[in-house]
C-alpha cells in the first residue's frame, strides 16, 4: 500500500496551508478551492517510471525525497505525515463545529490517496468535496460506514505502521503508539529511553503478589538502567542478525571488534539510588536490612575472586535478589560461603528450600541460576582484563573480553538473542554491560539506522500491548537522512537502506518518504519523486516549488544539484566566507573608469601586494585566480606605461606558471 497524495488544509502550526503533496512520479493531484468547494483534478505525468524502479521484489513500494531551504518545512511536513491517521468529521456536533469549532475543523480537513494492489483510493473528511478525477473516493465522518469497515478489517490507512526516524536530538515527534501492532512510532534519541524503560520492565520479573522490597528492588533495577545498556542489547541483536543472515552492511568492516563483557553490581545499583544505602537516613528500612543479611552471609568471601572470576557478581546478585524476594532481614551463624562454589551451592540449596514450599517463584529464581550459568559456560575461557584498584566493596567491577570471530563470540550473540526472545524473563540483561563497539559519530548514526529498525521487527517483545510488531504495510518516514554521513556513505546509504529493508521486512510492503541536505543523496532519485518546499518569507508559509522548474536530478552532478535542487543558485559553488574574501580582493583591485583617463588601476603598496598574493594563491578555482593574478600585477604596475606595464605583467604570470601557481 503506497500514499500517493496528501493534502493539508491547514497544518497545526498553519505553516502548511492548502498544499497538496504527490510522492509518486506517475500521479499527479492537486486540488483548487472555488467557493468553498473542494475540487480534487489529476494531471497526466509525462515521465513515469516502472512500479519495480526502487525494488524488482515489490518491497519496496516508492520511495521520495523531501528538499528545500532551511526552514521551508521538511520536518514539518513529515509530521503531518506521520500524524495523518484518516481524520473523520464528527457529524454527531456538527452545529458545535460551525460555531465554536471552525478552526479546529480547518485544520482537519484532509484528502489521502492510497494505492492498493493497482487501484487508487481517495479518503477525505471534507462535506464540499468534489471528485473530477474518475478515482473511487470515500467520505468519512463519524459513524461512517467506510470507516466502521476499514478500522474492523484493519485496511488502508488502519493497515499502515508508520515509522519516524531520525539521528537529530531535535525532532518533534516522539511518539510510541500501539494497537495490537504498530500504529506509529518514532526512533531517535529521545524515544530510546521509552523503549528502555517498556523493554526492562517486561525482562525483569513482577511480583504482583509480594509488595515491598523485591518489587520495588525490580523497579529501580528498570530505572537504573541506562540508555546506552539497551542501545548495546540493540546493537548485539543486529550483530547476530547480520551473522545468522549472512547479511551485508554498509559498515560491516567497522563492527568486526571484539566485545567487552561486564556485571552491575546490586550494590552499585542502590548506592546510585539512595547515595549510600546504609545511610543512617535512608528510609528505605527493608532494602537496608537486606543488604546487610546478603552482607552477613558474605562476611568471610574471598573478595579477590572478583579480580578473577567475571561471574561473582552476577551470583551475589541473584543472592541479594533471593534474600529480598524472602524478605530476610537479619542473618545469624557463621557464613560458610568462602568462594564462588560454595556461594553456588548456596543458592541451590536456597531454590531448592523455595521448591519444596511449592514457592511460584521458585521456578523464576531456578532460570535465572541457569542463565548466569550458560553465559558463565560461554565466556569460561574468554580472556580478562585485570582492573588494577584495590578491591573495597561489591561494586568493584572486572571484564572478559570476547574475541571477534571466536565461537564464544557467535554463542555470546546468541545468548543474548535467547535471553531477549525466548526466556520470558531474564536474569542477565538487568546487570549486563557490552562495551567494544568504539564507533565515530557517523558511524554510530548509521548503526542507529539499521539496529533500531530491525528492533522495531521484534516490538512485540518490548510490550505486552502488541501481538504482531508491524502491519502489512510500513511507511518509513526518515528526517535527514544524511545526517552525521560521510559522503562516501551518501553514496550509499539509499541502496543500503533498500537492502536492509529487503532483509528485515519480509512479506511488509514499505514505502520510505526522506528529508535531505545531501545532493549525493538526491542524485539516486528521479525528480518526478522529489518534493521541492520553499518559505515565503512575506506569509511565514511554505510553499511548493513546481517541478518543471528543476532539472533532472537522477545520476545528476551533485553541483548541479547543489545550485538548483537546493536553491542556492550561484551562492552553491563556494562557501560564504571565501565569497566575501574574494569579493573584497576584486573590490581592492578592479579598476575605475572615467572619461579623462580611462581605464585605471588602483596603485597599492608593496606590503599590500603581498598580503593579497599570498590571498589569491589560496584559491582553487584555477580561472578565477589567474584572472586576480593578472588584475593584482596591474595595480602593481599601474605606474608605467602601457607597453611596459603589459610585458611586467606577462613577466610575473611567466614566473607564476613556472612556479605551479597558476594553469
Amino acid at each position: 500500500m503506497e500514499l500517493i497524495f496528501l493534502y493539508i488544509n491547514k497544518s497545526i502550526t498553519t505553516f502548511i496551508e492548502k498544499q497538496g503533496f504527490n510522492f509518486s512520479s506517475n500521479y499527479y493531484f492537486y486540488v483548487e478551492i472555488n467557493d468553498g468547494i473542494y475540487r480534487l483534478k489529476q494531471k497526466l505525468c509525462e515521465k513515469k517510471i516502472p512500479d519495480t524502479f526502487f525494488d524488482k521484489t515489490y518491497c519496496i513500494t516508492n520511495i521520495t525525497a523531501i528538499v528545500g531551504e532551511n526552514g521551508a518545512g521538511k520536518s514539518t511536513l513529515l509530521n503531518n505525515i506521520a500524524s495523518f491517521q484518516g481524520s473523520v468529521k464528527d457529524g454527531t456536533h456538527e452545529t458545535e463545529y460551525k460555531e465554536h469549532f471552525a478552526e479546529e475543523y480547518e485544520k482537519d480537513k484532509q484528502i489521502a490517496i492510497y494505492k492498493e494492489d493497482g487501484r487508487l483510493i481517495c479518503y477525505h473528511n471534507i462535506d464540499t468535496f468534489e471528485n473530477t478525477t474518475g478515482i473511487d473516493c470515500r467520505y468519512l465522518f463519524q459513524g461512517s460506514p467506510e470507516l466502521m469497515y476499514l478500522v474492523q478489517n484493519n485496511m488502508g490507512f488502519e493497515n499502515i505502521s508508520k515509522i519516524s526516524l531520525t539521528n537529530s536530538m531535535y525532532t518533534q515527534r516522539n511518539s510510541v503508539s500501539t494497537h495490537g501492532s504498530i500504529s506509529e512510532i518514532s526512533l531517535n534519541v529521545n524515544t530510546l529511553n521509552t523503549l528502555k524503560n517498556m523493554f526492562y520492565k517486561k525482562k525483569c520479573k513482577k511480583v504482583d503478589s509480594c509488595a515491598g522490597g523485591y518489587y520495588e528492588y525490580q523497579d529501580i533495577l528498570c530505572s537504573y538502567k541506562k540508555v546506552t545498556d539497551f542501545q548495546q542489547i540493540v546493537d548485539v541483536l543486529y550483530l547476530n542478525y547480520l551473522h545468522e543472515n549472512k547479511a551485508n552492511s554498509i559498515f560491516a568492516d567497522n563492527l568486526k571488534s571484539s566485545l567487552e563483557i561486564k556485571f552491575q553490581s546490586f550494590q552499585k545499583c542502590l548506592d546510585d539510588k539512595f547515595g549510600d544505602i546504609l545511610s543512617e537516613h535512608n528510609k528505605e528500612i527493608s532494602l537496608q536490612l537486606h543488604y546487610k543479611a546478603t552482607k552477613g552471609l558474605l562476611e568471610n568471601f574471598d573478595f579477590e575472586l572478583l579480580k578473577k572470576d567475571l561471574f561473582c557478581i552476577p551470583y551475589i546478585n541473584l543472592l541479594f535478589e533471593l534474600i529480598t524476594y524472602c524478605r530476610y532481614d537479619t542473618y545469624e551463624g557463621n557464613s560458610s560461603i568462602n568462594n564462588k562454589n560454595d556461594l553456588k551451592s548456596y543458592l541451590k540449596r536456597f531454590i531448592n528450600m523455595l521448591k519444596e514450599k511449592e514457592n511460584d517463584y521458585a521456578a523464576f529464581f531456578l532460570d535465572a541460576l541457569d542463565e548466569i550459568e550458560e553465559y558463565e559456560k560461554c565466556l569460561d575461557n574468554c580472556d580478562m582484563l585485570q582492573c588494577l584498584l584495590p578491591i573495597n566493596d561489591l561494586a568493584y567491577r572486572t571484564c572478559k573480553k570476547i574475541e571477534y570471530n571466536s565461537k564464544p563470540y557467535f554463542d555470546f550473540l546468541r545468548l543474548i538473542y535467547k535471553s531477549v526472545f525466548i526466556r520470558k524473563t531474564s536474569f542477565v540483561l538487568k546487570y549486563i554491560e557490552i562495551g567494544g563497539l568504539e564507533l565515530a559519530s557517523g558511524e554510530r548514526a548509521l548503526l542507529n539506522f539499521f539496529s533500531w529498525l530491525h528492533l522495531v521487527t521484534f516490538f512485540k517483545y518490548l510490550s505486552d500491548d502488541v501481538h504482531e510488531s508491524l502491519r502489512d504495510n510500513v511507511l518509513l518516514l526518515i528526517d535527514e537522512i544524511d545526517l552525521y554521513c560521510h559522503p562516501l556513505w551518501q553514496q550509499k546509504i539509499l541502496y543500503y537502506l533498500i537492502e536492509e529493508l529487503k532483509l528485515q521486512f519480509v512479506g511488509k510492503k514499505v514505502q520510505i518518504i526522506f528529508t535531505t541536505h545531501s545532493p549525493i543523496v538526491l542524485s539516486d532519485m528521479p525528480k518526478g519523486n522529489v518534493i521541492y518546499l520553499k518559505k515565503e518569507e512575506a506569509v511565514n508559509r511554505c510553499r511548493i516549488d513546481e517541478k518543471d522548474k528543476h532539472s533532472e536530478t537522477f545520476g545528476a552532478s551533485i553541483y548541479k544539484l547543489f545550485n538548483d535542487a537546493f536553491f542556492l543558485g550561484k551562492k552553491g559553488q563556494i562557501g560564504e566566507f571565501a565569497s566575501l574574501k574574494i569579493q573584497k580582493i576584486i573590490d581592492t583591485i578592479k579598476p575605475v573608469t572615467n572619461k579623462e583617463e580611462g581605464i585605471k588601476y588602483p596603485q597599492l603598496s608593496e606590503i599590500e601586494v603581498e598580503r593579497l598574493e599570498k590571498e589569491i594563491a589560496l584559491i582553487g578555482e584555477t580561472i578565477i585566480r589567474d584572472k586576480l593574478f593578472t588584475m593584482l600585477y596591474k595595480c602593481k604596475y599601474s605606474g608605467l606605461g602601457v607597453k611596459e606595464k603589459k610585458i611586467r605583467v606577462y613577466e610575473e604570470k611567466i614566473k607564476k606558471l613556472r612556479n605551479g601557481e597558476i594553469e
